[in-house]
C-alpha cells in the first residue's frame, strides 16, 4: 500500500468514527414526549446487597411499588448488583431511580448450573410475598439501602 494509500484509508477511517460517535451522541438524548410527561417523578436509589457479610455481585435487584388507592398502577424499578454487591436502580430510563412509595423487594442471581438455571440466592428473596424486604423511597432522599441476606428457608445453602 502506498503511502497516499494509508493517508486515505486513516482519514476515512477517522472520519468514519468521528460520523459514527455524532450519529451515537444525537441518538442517545432523551426528549420530552407525551408520554413521558406523564411518568411519575422518580429519585434516585442507590444500595447494597451481601449474603453472610459478603458482597453479592451479579444479582437483579427488583424494587415494586403500587400506587395509593384508586391510581392501582405500580411501578417496577430494577438494578444489577456490581462485583462489590452495589447497585442502582431504573424505572423508566437508565439511572432515574424509583417512584417515591413504599417498594417490596425482591433479589435473584440466575446462574446455570447442571443443565438448568438456578437461583444462586435462597428462593424466599425472589417472591416479593415472601422476600420480607421493603424499602421507603422518599423524594428527601437520600434512598441508599442494605439487604443482609441469610441463607434460611428454601433455597441454596
Amino acid at each position: 500500500m502506498t503511502a497516499i494509500a494509508r493517508s486515505h484509508f486513516r482519514w476515512t477511517t477517522f472520519l468514519v468514527a468521528c460520523l459514527l460517535l455524532v450519529g451515537a451522541v444525537g441518538c442517545s438524548g432523551y426528549r420530552e414526549d407525551k408520554w413521558s410527561r406523564q411518568w411519575p417523578p422518580r429519585h434516585p436509589v442507590r444500595g447494597r446487597v451481601a449474603l453472610k457479610g459478603e458482597p453479592v455481585g451479579g444479582a437483579v435487584v427488583t424494587f415494586v411499588v403500587r400506587l395509593p388507592e384508586g391510581e392501582g398502577r405500580e411501578f417496577t424499578a430494577v438494578g444489577m448488583t456490581d462485583g462489590t454487591g452495589h447497585f442502582g436502580l431504573t424505572t423508566f430510563r437508565p439511572g432515574d431511580g424509583a417512584v417515591a412509595g413504599s417498594h417490596a423487594i425482591m433479589i435473584e442471581k440466575t446462574s446455570f448450573k447442571d443443565g438448568a438455571f438456578r437461583n444462586a440466592l435462597p428462593q424466599k428473596y425472589a417472591r416479593r410475598g415472601t422476600s420480607g424486604l421493603t424499602a421507603d423511597v422518599t423524594d428527601k432522599g437520600p434512598n441508599e439501602f442494605v439487604f443482609t441476606l441469610d441463607d434460611s428457608g428454601p433455597g441454596p445453602k
